[in-house]
């Protein structure tokens, strides 16, 4: 399984093997396993040569790498090296010679590529957020595959390459083919993560792959200042508990990480309460609340928003926040809280 934070990058590259045998009519009794099978840039590469019987315990391997003998013995069945940069060309061989089946050899290059993946969610960030809204469950998704493919010293053109594209280890072959090199679906609302992975053809030859595993994050709400003439002081959240100095005050609840969409439909919904009792104005369905004081003395009061998307396939997405205000003047406890 593929892992990640908000994004992750998996290299890949591709081989070409050519058998070879000498003086035999039958099969190669011979297979070989290659870890990882899709090997990339500056990254240990094992190869084992597994048969039948013990023949090859008994038999004499050589490995050679770019012409040059670097293990040689009986019995030695595996071999493991470092391939190269993005586009070189590693060659390995191997001999099998064994005084009782004869010999065999085979011929493996390694061209080593880079799959990239690069994910975006679909989810609501305050305007100028600077940061990457995050995916939570059932959300929009789209993936993006960027290849580096070299072939003849020369990168492929992401066009020209098939990409077939696999979620939660299902295929999409509806998704897949020549040049799809993005795929955007619609999360699943009771999964952890969403786990994307591609296998890259260059005609019929794999030739890279990627993956990346996606996490869910939680929705939440900030609450910030509305101010009459600035508007939303997005640049400084409320803290948990605030002393009001003044009389009135104006809150903006934000959500985080809901769905876009439902955010921009309506479907996200907004429910205030104050000191346990709901409360309401004429834009509280909008996120935005304002409190005045009432009489004299010293309060406090608990102020809590809840919001809830009610999309059928994001019901999952809520989140809620309390924000403790204490307000008044020392004096008679008889000041109370009211939204407007």
């Amino acid at each position: 399984m593929y892992k990640k934070l908000l994004k992750l990058s998996i290299a890949s590259g591709f081989l070409l093997a050519t058998p070879w045998a000498h003086a035999q009519v039958a099969p190669d009794p011979v297979q070989y396993v290659i870890t990882p099978d899709v090997p990339g840039p500056n990254q240990q590469v094992t190869i084992e040569a597994q048969g039948l019987g013990t023949f090859l315990g008994n038999a004499t391997i050589i490995w050679k790498k770019d012409g040059q003998v670097v293990q040689s013995g009986a019995g030695l069945r595996t071999y493991s090296f470092i391939t190269g940069a993005v586009g070189s060309i590693t060659k390995v061989r191997v001999d099998i010679q064994s005084p009782t089946e004869g010999t065999y050899g085979k011929d493996f290059v390694f061209r080593p590529s880079l799959v990239n993946l690069v994910w975006e969610a679909d989810t609501w960030a305050p305007p100028l957020y600077r940061g990457k809204p995050l995916y939570s469950a059932g959300s929009p998704l789209k993936v993006a595959a960027f290849p580096m493919v070299i072939i003849n010293n020369a990168q492929v053109a992401a066009s020209s390459l098939s990409y077939q594209w696999t979620r939660n280890d299902e295929p999409l072959p509806a998704q897949s083919g020549l040049g799809r090199n993005t795929l955007s679906f619609d999360g699943d609302q009771l999964q952890a993560q969403e786990t994307i992975a591609v296998d890259v053809y260059f005609g019929t030859s794999l030739v890279g792959r990627g993956g990346v595993v996606i996490p869910v994050s939680q929705p939440q709400v900030v609450l910030y200042e509305r101010d009459s003439l600035r508007g939303v002081l997005y640049d400084l959240a409320l803290p948990s508990s605030l002393s009001l100095s003044t009389k009135e005050i104006t809150i903006a609840a934000q959500p985080y990480n809901f769905s876009r969409v439902s955010v921009i439909g309506g479907a996200v919904q907004y429910e205030w309460t104050l000191s346990g009792e709901g409360i309401a104005g004429p834009d509280s369905s909008h996120g935005i609340l304002t409190l005045r004081q009432t009489g004299t003395g010293t309060g406090s009061a608990a102020l809590e928003v809840s919001l809830q998307n009610n999309n059928q396939n994001q019901l999952v997405q809520a989140a809620q926040t309390v924000l403790g205000i204490l307000f008044g003047q020392p004096g008679s406890a008889t000041a109370s809280f009211f939204g407007i």
